[in-house]
């Protein structure tokens, strides 16, 4: 929260660092000419075109959580849509959303001003993931839908990987810590250095060869491996699995429906599930995908608000 903080608080010049086509009037400039007036072009940004839209996918991803069953053939339908509109179409590309995550931590540490759309690209992330568990990432994001369409790919052995998340995740922290060491040394972060680890610059066509073998291997990993830049890499994943944890709505069990069959295990793409099944505090990110609701044959599972009245009366026998 106070990385989504910081950028409104920030004060001093403004027009810093530009990175694309403006999202509205003002929203390109820097922030720094005034608290009023820079959370009044916020509030203008976030009324732009391309967040409402994003909005009203999230908006729609959540009710179909709440109502209906998704499949795994329903998802990829969704994904290619949101693909389609957010990756290929001019809709959302700038600034990308790993801009809007890691400008604001180079902005702190190095004095400069932050413009005004990657502050609102940044709430708007935030907003969405407090609202429900990766919103943003499991139902707006282009690259990640990219991936999940990947990803239905068989593999040629048969068999998908999942990767043990105290992995997965000390790699993706380990890389934004090397990242903010760069920062303080040398000014720039590891993301965007050459765009070395910025996939998002497929979206507005930038195909130099750094980028081209980045997307190229992230995408054969797909194959395999459900999201593996989200989980492995994505400064925005991070930041948005920090946020799940006081999402509204999330993924939750009714331990008096399981009958601890683990089809929801066996069905689900990544490893959140077994970790929600047997209680974790610490669990993997939950890309919403709603596949393990739709697999569950006790409907156990819902992407839903709080505790149900069978866990708390367990957790009161047990004493929690």
């Amino acid at each position: 929260m106070i990385l989504i903080c910081v950028p409104v608080m920030a004060e001093g010049g403004g027009g810093g660092g530009g990175d694309g086509s403006g999202i509205g009037s003002g929203i390109g400039s820097g922030i720094g000419s005034g608290r009023t007036t820079d959370l009044s072009s916020i509030s203008s940004g976030l009324l732009s075109p391309q967040f409402i839209l994003g909005g009203l996918v999230a908006l729609a991803g959540l009710i179909l959580l709440r109502t209906t069953k998704i499949n795994w053939n329903i998802r990829t339908l969704l994904m290619c849509a949101v693909f389609v509109l957010f990756g290929v179409l001019v809709i959302m590309h700038q600034p990308s959303p790993l801009r809007a995550v890691v400008d604001p931590i180079t902005t702190l540490m190095t004095g400069s001003a932050i413009t005004l759309k990657k502050t609102t690209a940044l709430i708007f992330i935030g907003g969405l993931s407090v609202i429900g568990a990766k919103l943003f990432c499991g139902w707006v994001c282009p690259f990640g839908a990219l991936q999940e369409i990947v990803n239905r790919i068989p593999a040629p052995s048969g068999k998908k990987i999942k990767l043990p998340f105290n992995i997965s995740n000390g790699i993706r922290i380990s890389i934004f810590v090397i990242s903010f060491i760069m920062i303080l040394a040398i000014g720039t972060d590891l993301y965007t250095y050459h765009n070395i680890l910025n996939p998002f610059e497929l979206f507005d066509w930038h195909f130099e060869l750094v980028l081209a073998v980045l997307v190229g291997a992230v995408l054969v990993v797909s194959v395999f491996v459900y999201r593996p830049f989200c989980y492995l890499v994505c400064p925005v994943g991070l930041l948005t699995w920090l946020l799940e944890h006081m999402s509204i709505f999330r993924v939750r069990l009714d331990r008096g429906k399981c009958n601890d069959c683990n089809k929801c295990i066996q069905m689900s793409p990544c490893p959140s599930v077994k970790a929600i099944v047997d209680g974790d505090k610490v669990r993997p990110d939950c890309f919403a995908c709603g596949v393990c609701i739709d697999a569950c044959p006790t409907d156990a599972l819902a992407f839903g608000i709080g505790k149900t009245r069978a866990n708390r009366s367990r957790d009161r026998e047990s004493g929690d």
